[in-house]
C-alpha cells in the first residue's frame, strides 16, 4: 500500500472515530443528568458506559496515528501492529465493562427492590441513545469493512454494546414503572454476557494475529487459484500467511521451469504479486521465492555451489589453448545430473575449431574429477 493510500485510509478512520467521540460525549452527559434527575441508576450507569467509549475512541485515534507511520530503520515492517495492540486494549475495556455490569446488577438483585421509581424522560433518553448508538455501529462497521480495520470493527462493537445497554435501560425502567423491579438487573446481566463474548472474540482475534496465525484455508485457496492461473507458474511449493494491522502478509514459494533465466523468473514472481494485490485488496506485503521444477539432485553435490571450482578447472583447460574463462559463458542447472552448458564466444570457437568435444571433456575431467558426474555440453563448437 502506497503512502498516499495509507494517508487516505487513516484520514477516513480518524473521521469515523471523531464522529463517534462527539456523540459519545453528548449522550454520556445527557444520560447521566437525566438518570440523576429521573431516579434511574441504570441510565446513570449507561451514561458512564457512553463516556467510557470516549476512552476507546482515544485508543483508536492514537493507534491509527501511530500505526499509520511509515516504516523506519527500527521498524522496517511498519507500525501496523499498533492497531492490533489497540484492538486488544479495546477488548479488555469491553470485558471490564461486562464484568462491571454483571457485578452491579447481581448486587442489585441480592439487595432486593429499590424504593425509587424512574420517570418517563428516562425512557425517552434511552430510546434516543439506542437509535444513535445503533446508527453509529453501522456507520463505523461499514468503514471498518471498507478499510479492513479490526480496530475500527472493535470500536463499532463497543458502540453496539452501548446500544444494548440502552435497551437494558428501556426494559429495566419500563419494568420498574410497571412494578417488575428485577427486570432491569436480569436484562443487564444478559447484555453483559453478550458484551463479554464480543470482547473475548476481539481478544482472540488480536492474539491470533500477534502469534502469526494463518488466515482461513478457504481464503488461502482463493489465492492459490489465482496463482496457478499465471502462465509460467508450474506449482505452489509453499504458501505461508499471517496478518498485521488488518492486512494479510504472504510468503510464497513458486515452482517455474528449470531453464528460465533469473530475470524471467523474477518477472513471473512480480506478476503474481501484482495480480494478487489487485484482486485481493486485503493483501499487504508479499515475499516470493522462486524454485526450479527440476528433479532434486541426489548426489553429494545437492547443496554445493560448484561454479567456483568448475570455473577454475575450465580456466586451466582454456589456458592451454591461449584462452581463459572470460571467453566462455557458463550456465548451470541443478538437476539430476547437474547440467553444465559452456557457450563459446567467437574467439573460443576459432581456437577450438578442430578440437573434438570428447577430448575437451576428458581434459576437464583430469583437471577436476567431479566433472565425470556432470552432464557437460559445449555449444557453438564444430567437432571433427
Amino acid at each position: 500500500m502506497s503512502k498516499h493510500q495509507h494517508s487516505a485510509r487513516d484520514a477516513q478512520a480518524n473521521k469515523v472515530t471523531l464522529v463517534g467521540a462527539l456523540f459519545d460525549t453528548l449522550l454520556g452527559v445527557l444520560k447521566i443528568i437525566t438518570g440523576l434527575l429521573g431516579h434511574s441508576a441504570a441510565l446513570v450507569a449507561d451514561g458512564v458506559h457512553s463516556l467510557s467509549d470516549l476512552a476507546t475512541d482515544l485508543v483508536v485515534l492514537i493507534s491509527i496515528r501511530l500505526g499509520g507511520r511509515a516504516p523506519d530503520q527500527s521498524h522496517p515492517f511498519g507500525h501496523r501492529r499498533i492497531e492490533t495492540l489497540g484492538t486488544m486494549i479495546l477488548g479488555l475495556m469491553l470485558l471490564a465493562v461486562a464484568i462491571g455490569l454483571v457485578w452491579q446488577n447481581a448486587f442489585s438483585l441480592w439487595q432486593g427492590q429499590s424504593s425509587t421509581v424512574p420517570i418517563w424522560p428516562v425512557l425517552l433518553v434511552a430510546g434516543l441513545s439506542f437509535g444513535i448508538k445503533e446508527g453509529l455501529y453501522w456507520y463505523t462497521i461499514k468503514a471498518a469493512r471498507s478499510l479492513h480495520s479490526e480496530l475500527l470493527s472493535a470500536n463499532a462493537w463497543h458502540s453496539r454494546s452501548d446500544a444494548f445497554s440502552s435497551i437494558v435501560v428501556l426494559l429495566g425502567a419500563g419494568g420498574a414503572m410497571l412494578g417488575v423491579w428485577w427486570l432491569d438487573a436480569v436484562a443487564a446481566v444478559l447484555v453483559a454476557v453478550l458484551i463479554g463474548m464480543i470482547s473475548l472474540q476481539l481478544l482472540a482475534g488480536s492474539l491470533a494475529e500477534l502469534i502469526d496465525t494463518a488466515i482461513p484455508e478457504q481464503q488461502q485457496q482463493s489465492y492459490r487459484q489465482l496463482i496457478v492461473q499465471t502462465d509460467g507458474i508450474h506449482a505452489i511449493n509453499s504458501l505461508r500467511s499471517r496478518t498485521s494491522g488488518g492486512k494479510v502478509l504472504l510468503e510464497l514459494k513458486l515452482e517455474v521451469a528449470p531453464r528460465l533465466t533469473a530475470s524471467e523468473a523474477h518477472l513471473l514472481g512480480t506478476q503474481v504479486k501484482q495480480q494478487l494485490q489487485q484482486q485481493f485488496p486485503e493483501i499487504g506485503d508479499i515475499l516470493v521465492h522462486i524454485n526450479s521444477s527440476a528433479s532434486e539432485v541426489s548426489s553429494s553435490l545437492q547443496a554445493l555451489n560448484i561454479r567456483p571450482a568448475l570455473t577454475r578447472a575450465i580456466d586451466q583447460l582454456l589456458h592451454s589453448y591461449q584462452l581463459n574463462s572470460n571467453d566462455v559463458e557458463l550456465n548451470l542447472y541443478y538437476q539430476s545430473p547437474i547440467q553444465v552448458d559452456i557457450l563459446l564466444n567467437a574467439k573460443a570457437q576459432q581456437a577450438l575449431h578442430d578440437v573434438p568435444q570428447q577430448q575437451l571433456e576428458q581434459q576437464l575431467q583430469l583437471l577436476w574429477p567431479i566433472a565425470k558426474t556432470l552432464n557437460i555440453r559445449f555449444y557453438l563448437l564444430k567437432t571433427s
